[in-house]
């Protein structure tokens, strides 16, 4: 079955898919993961993993690693068994990248023997040995061409030159950059694994927020309910209070009525009492007028005297009753206004009642809302969970890509590091003279920078603003800024000369650390056209050149940076900038553009 030969390596991680071999290993040397690339280089198909040590790489051991990084070659004849390895700083072992067949070819030609040169032979023969030369050289990867006197001087060998110094550079190029990647990459991997932390931290964070959020809902709910029952009790109370209010209301005019009729009562018993008093003055005149009439009043008299006992004692009744009524009526009088303090105080209990049941929804009106907002943050906190493991999700697969690229820059360097370069560019003379030219014209911008500091011809903040005004209606665009009309009248004096020194130098201009060009060469001052094609060309003044070189040559404090490049207009040419001071403060960059043909 297709693909049944790796299925004893199942077991074992892999490393991404890529043309390079890519294999990790422990500190112990055992295998801990590989990519496919490496399965087929080395023929572990049906190989036990459990088996595996760094001797299945062409008899590597653990002694062979030494550093943090380097390269081992295999003993033997075939110069393409090589590794690439550097410290796993994470895992605490190795990663190797091994050749891919393309570099392996190139190892193994390269290793054959360079035949010597021809011997020189009349004009007819020029061109054929410069083409053996070249192929030689081609076949080497070697690309410091070295040309006879009696040669250097046609048109052929000047083009062979400017092409085997356009790839020189580039290829040094490539190998700074190599050397770069693979110095970031560790820390990249670093930064990433922090990362994957973080994002885990993150994503467990929230989930304790989702949980705590979903607990404090139900809390609200609960409490929303407990809220309707005592609303619902602060309206009955407030019912019943009303009704007590309404009851100590009645009692009170009750009350007020019996004190009516008791006042009643008491005229009946000043009746009462008058007549009792009337009737005892009757009793003692008809006592006197029987005793006037003798013998023959005697039982008159009797009579008399038992109508007298009879008034006193309905007298004596009648004030019994007046003070009971008396006493009737304080207690009613009492009574009632206590009736009516009962009343006002239940209208009061009412009253309280009702704004308390009014506060009690209005709370319950909150705590709803409350509850709205926090479902709301509920789902929220969820989307953003979601989203802190979707990120742990690709941190982890950055981190992951991160580790091949380490590897893939390790591979990249091997690969450049096939070819032979010159071991000094400067002994091009062209780029000699070239950062001559710019160092004299670099100092003397500096210096008439300055002078026009000095002069107050413009300040710090002007001469070193970074700030841009775009130029309307003109394409490609173009900006104004604090110094460009100062800059317009300062450095075509200074550009100019070495703009025009050789015929093979194109361009010699100055851009601050953003890339702007305030004044470029009168021969790229043309008037604008409308034509975007003629004014990328022919105008290309105050524009902010965002390409690799263009962002760099200003921004750069080396002592002079070298780049070959393929301009905006197609053109491949070199660049040869150094930096600007100012008072000892960085402005920018000159930058000198010229051919080797």
């Amino acid at each position: 079955m297709p693909g049944s030969e790796h299925n004893s390596l199942a077991c074992l991680p892999t490393l991404p898919d890529a043309p390079v071999a890519l294999i990790r290993l422990a500190q112990d040397g055992r295998v801990q993961a590989l990519n496919r690339a490496a399965v087929d280089l080395l023929d572990l198909a049906g190989v036990d993993p459990a088996t595996l040590r760094c001797d299945c790489v062409w008899g590597l051991s653990e002694a062979d690693l030494a550093g943090d990084e380097g390269v081992w070659v295999a003993p033997g004849a075939d110069p393409a068994r090589r590794v690439c390895y550097q410290i796993d700083r994470d895992g605490g072992g190795w990663l190797l990248s091994l050749p891919d067949a393309a570099s392996a070819a190139l190892w193994r030609e390269r290793a054959q023997p360079v035949p010597a040169l021809p011997a020189a032979a009349g004009e007819s023969d020029r061109a054929g040995r410069l083409l053996a030369m070249v192929g030689d050289r081609l076949a080497a990867c070697d690309l410091e061409l070295r040309l006879d006197a009696a040669d250097a001087g046609t048109s052929d060998a000047r083009r062979l030159a400017a092409g085997f110094g356009n790839l020189a550079e580039a290829i040094r190029q490539a190998v700074a950059l190599s050397l770069q990647v693979a110095g970031e990459v560790p820390q990249v991997v670093a930064e990433n694994d922090e990362l994957v932390r973080q994002s885990q931290a993150q994503v467990d964070a929230l989930d304790t927020v989702v949980v705590s959020t979903r607990q404090l809902l139900a809390g609200l709910d609960a409490l929303r309910g407990d809220l309707g029952t005592v609303t619902s009790v602060a309206a009955s109370a407030d019912d019943s209070a009303r009704e007590g209010a309404a009851a100590a209301r009645a009692l009170a005019e009750a009350m007020a009525a019996v004190r009516q009729s008791s006042a009643r009562a008491n005229d009946v018993i000043e009746v009462i009492d008058s007549v009792a008093f009337q009737t005892n003055i009757l009793s003692i005149n008809a006592s006197i007028e029987a005793a006037h009439a003798g013998p023959a009043g005697r039982g008159f008299a009797v009579v008399a005297t038992e109508i007298r006992r009879l008034a006193e004692r309905a007298a004596e009744a009648a004030r019994d009753v007046r003070r009971i009524i008396g006493e009737n009526s304080e207690a009613l009088a009492e009574g009632a206004e206590t009736a009516a303090r009962t009343e006002q105080v239940l209208g009061g209990i009412g009253g309280l009642l009702s704004r308390a049941s009014a506060a009690i929804e209005t709370v319950a009106g909150g705590i709803a809302q409350q509850g709205d907002a926090i479902a709301d943050i509920d789902r929220a906190v969820g989307e953003v969970a979601a989203l802190g493991r979707s990120n742990l999700e690709h941190a982890a697969k950055v981190a992951e890509r991160s580790e091949a690229l380490g590897a893939g820059a390790g591979a990249l360097h091997d690969c450049v590091g096939l070819f032979r370069l010159p071991p000094d560019p400067l002994r091009e003379p062209r780029h000699a003279r070239v950062l001559a030219l710019a160092r004299e014209t670099s100092d003397a911008i500096g210096a008439t920078f300055a002078h026009a500091l000095d002069q107050g011809w413009i300040d710090d903040d002007g001469l070193f603003s970074r700030d841009y005004t775009p130029v309307p209606g003109v394409e490609p665009a173009k900006y104004e800024t604090a110094f460009d009309a100062l800059c317009d009248e300062l450095l075509p004096p200074l550009q100019e000369p070495v703009a025009t020194a050789h015929p093979w130098i194109v361009f010699a201009i100055s851009a601050n650390p953003d890339g702007y060009v305030p004044t470029h060469n009168d021969r790229f001052c043309q008037p604008l056209t409308g034509d975007r094609a003629r004014d990328l060309v022919g105008n290309r003044t105050k524009r902010i050149f965002s390409d690799r070189v263009g962002r760099s040559v200003g921004a750069h404090t080396d002592p002079y940076r070298l780049q070959v490049y393929r301009r905006d207009t197609g053109q491949i040419m070199f660049d040869l900038s150094v930096p600007v001071f100012v008072n000892g403060r960085h402005w920018g960059g000159f930058r000198v553009g010229y051919t080797l043909d």
